[in-house]
């Protein structure tokens, strides 16, 4: 019996249990062997004196046989195709989408300098100006593969810009005609400025002499808005035109820049912006107010940001996703590391990119439950979160346990016990004080290169988010991940695959660094081979677990990683782009199709035989995936056999022998798939009979073919002996 189940793809986060194609044709077998000892019987009492009534009956049962008959072969030869609907689609780009390798405009202030100019632009509107007085901006944004374009108009009912009072010499008397600073939120923080420490870029433009700087604000002060003297080139351009609408002193301003996508600023002021990559931005207008490069007061007339998306025209995969139907929550405990001043920005990079996402604090009373995770794509818990209750921590283990991703940046404390709680369900812990090397120091930062970093394919392949690969990361007051303890509960932890919440996983530190690395257990600033714990020459700082019933977890041993003052160091931003990626199960998916088991009733002794396709996210093949066929009973794995591959590896196949302990008559078969950094994908579930009652003699199918050549015979018979025996009429 043979059932061929076609999946064009199938998600590794749900499974469903699906029943059994093969009851009707058992039942079947049943009744046909029920009506066939009734039809000998009433032979042999009939004798040779054949009756109508009797030749009848033997008519109608030789037919009925037959029926049954045929019926038990179509179901023994029937095969089923169940065809899902298909997971994969296309990608849909967000609307503040910007492609690259656009002709670029002329710089000359002209927005219609030739025909399509700025036809592929996105276009973006915005106001500026005192409340009650907005004035709208519109915003046209292209790129190439070198430069950012943008070209934008208004119209004033009193020219500003124009004018001839300026003294000669005197480069910063601006306050009779019209200034612009164009800002790019650079640290993620949609706050202009802020801080020394994480600024933001800017283009000031001069519209009376044509003529821009490259600036940056580096906070709120009246003198936040610095010229940068470091500037290395042509790193901006600008021209802007006027032209006379009407009588009525209506004008239309308009400007066009060029700015430098990645100006290799030495003291990285300038952003960098790269393909997938996005960023916001707005306009400030200087409006009769003095606005010199150095002494700008950020006044009221500023737009609200705006989004840009840079990517070049081609689809992601075969992938459609909504990014704003995906929802994320993050989850803070409020600490020096992990406030929400710190943490926004990963936020507003999510934000930008057009997720639902939302940011709960614990200190404002929020309780994080299964209710209000069920329903999220991914759920970020960031701090010590002392305050976990363990109903709290039974329903994040639930949602992880069942499908959920987790991502954890564990803030270091000696009082993060309540996070360890919840760590040490799934395999580990965090140390509760910081990471140092004897040659590096306490509180340093700690780079991590590639060969550091694990070579997992969500890290390295194209990317949804990004195409910025992670060569470097800087880990900043950090603690390491413990994967050796002692539990009284759970014993030795495992590492490697394993069985993690009463299923397969896979548990790994996908960051660690060899070296001589300790914890400062003393917590006394300075190195103590006595006292501190040696890691005894290698610190993980991130461990990874994959679940077969989808669920994925990533945890790094700090916070201070992603925080507003660190995610933009070296590749921090692409690894939390890529791991995101990888946790909402956008791309680096496990697909199969072709899934067949050979017989849906066998023998007690025989074997199943059972035979799949597995490719990755274009149907491409994964090298080195792990497949193999599960026997369950009553829900229980009792029997695995790995499948080998055809040659092509895309195609496996292979047999498995139930085991022998197995009292019931059936059994749930599956077929099992893993690759480090693909996660698990597995089947559904397929019935298979195991018949106990007819003994190893006679196979089923012969068994079958024998009473229906029978019951062939016993029909002809009945017909010939209509034609050739006296009919006896009824008494």
């Amino acid at each position: 019996m043979s059932y061929d189940n076609t999946v064009v793809s199938h998600s590794n986060k749900y499974f469903a249990n699906v029943a059994s194609h093969s009851t009707s044709f058992f039942f079947a077998e049943i009744k046909f062997k029920k009506a066939k000892a009734s039809a000998l019987i009433h032979l042999l009492r009939s004798g040779l004196k054949v009756r109508t009534q009797n030749l009848r009956k033997l008519m109608f049962v030789s037919i009925y046989i037959v029926s049954l008959i045929t019926a038990s072969f179509v179901g023994i030869s029937f095969t089923t195709t169940a065809i899902e609907e298909n997971g994969k689609i296309t990608y849909s780009p967000l609307a503040e989408i910007v492609f690259l390798n656009n002709t670029p405009p002329a710089i000359d202030g002209d927005l219609e300098s030739y025909v399509g100019e700025w036809e592929n632009a996105t276009i973006h509107h915005a106001s500026f100006g005192p409340s009650g007085n907005r004035i709208d901006l519109t915003i046209r944004v292209q790129s190439n593969a070198t430069h950012l374009f943008l070209g934008a108009s208004y119209v004033s009912e009193i020219f500003i810009p124009i004018n001839t009072t300026i003294p000669v010499g005197d480069s910063y008397n601006n306050q009779t005609h019209t200034w612009y600073s164009i800002v790019f939120d650079r640290n993620f923080d949609n706050r202009i400025g802020y801080s020394n420490e994480t600024i933001d870029d800017a283009i000031v433009i001069n519209y009376r002499k044509e003529d821009s700087q490259d600036a940056y604000f580096n906070g709120t002060t009246p003198d936040s808005l610095v010229l940068d003297v470091n500037m290395t080139g042509n790193e901006n351009s600008i021209s802007a035109l006027t032209t006379e609408l009407d009588d009525f002193n209506r004008y239309e301003v308009s400007f066009e820049v060029a700015k430098e996508l990645d100006s290799k600023d030495t003291d990285g002021k300038d952003i960098a912006l790269k393909e997938g990559e996005t960023l916001r931005y707005l306009f400030i207008v200087y409006q009769n107010s003095t606005a010199a490069y150095k002494y700008t007061e950020i006044t009221s007339e500023v737009t609200a940001w705006n989004t840009i998306h840079l990517e070049t025209v081609h689809d992601y995969f075969s992938y459609e996703e909504d990014l704003s139907n995906l929802n994320i929550l993050t989850y803070i405990s409020d600490s020096s590391n992990t406030g929400e001043q710190e943490l926004s920005i990963i936020n507003t990079i999510m934000s930008s990119y057009d997720f639902n996402n939302s940011l709960k604090k614990e200190s404002e009373g929020f309780s994080i439950t299964y209710d209000r995770m069920k329903d999220m794509d991914v759920v970020i818990l960031a701090g010590s979160h002392t305050d976990l209750t363990e109903d709290q921590i039974d329903d994040i283990r639930f949602f992880v346990a069942s499908g959920g991703s987790l991502y954890v940046l564990g803030d270091t404390s000696d009082e993060n016990s309540k996070l360890n709680d919840l760590l040490s369900n799934f395999g580990f812990q965090i140390y509760n004080e910081t990471l140092y090397s004897e040659n590096i120091g306490i509180n340093s930062t700690i780079d991590f290169d590639t060969n550091d970093i694990l070579n997992l394919p969500y890290l390295t392949q194209a990317n949804i988010l990004t195409n910025q690969t992670v060569s470097s990361i800087e880990y900043i007051q950090g603690s390491a991940i413990r994967f050796d303890y002692e539990n009284e509960t759970l014993g030795t932890l495992k590492f490697g695959e394993g069985y993690y919440q009463f299923q397969e996983g896979d548990l790994y530190a996908s960051i660690n660094k060899s070296g001589d690395f300790y914890i400062d257990q003393v917590i006394d600033g300075v190195f103590n081979s006595t006292e501190d714990i040696s890691l005894n020459n290698s610190a993980s700082i991130q461990a990874a677990l994959e679940l077969q019933r989808g669920g994925k977890l990533l945890a790094f041993a700090s916070a201070d990683i992603f925080n507003s003052s660190n995610i933009l160091k070296a590749d921090n931003k692409y690894l939390f782009l890529r791991q995101l990626s990888w946790l909402l199960n956008l791309q680096h998916q496990i697909s199969y199709e072709n899934f067949i088991i050979e017989d849906l009733t066998i023998i007690e002794g025989d074997n199943v035989s059972t035979s799949i396709s597995v490719t990755g996210d274009e149907g491409n093949f994964i090298p080195d995936i792990q497949v193999w066929v599960v026997v369950q009973e009553l829900k229980s794995d009792v029997n695995i056999e790995y499948l080998n591959n055809t040659g092509d590896n895309i195609n496996f196949e292979g047999i498995i022998e139930p085991a022998e302990s197995i009292k019931t008559q059936f059994i749930d078969v599956s077929i099992r798939i893993h690759k480090r950094g693909y996660g698990y994908n597995e089947t559904f579930l397929v019935e298979v009979f195991m018949d106990t009652s007819i003994g190893t003699g006679i196979n089923l199918n012969i068994l079958a073919l024998i009473i229906f050549v029978s019951s062939v015979g016993l029909a002809v018979i009945g017909a010939l002996a209509i034609r050739r025996f006296k009919v006896v009429p009824e008494e």
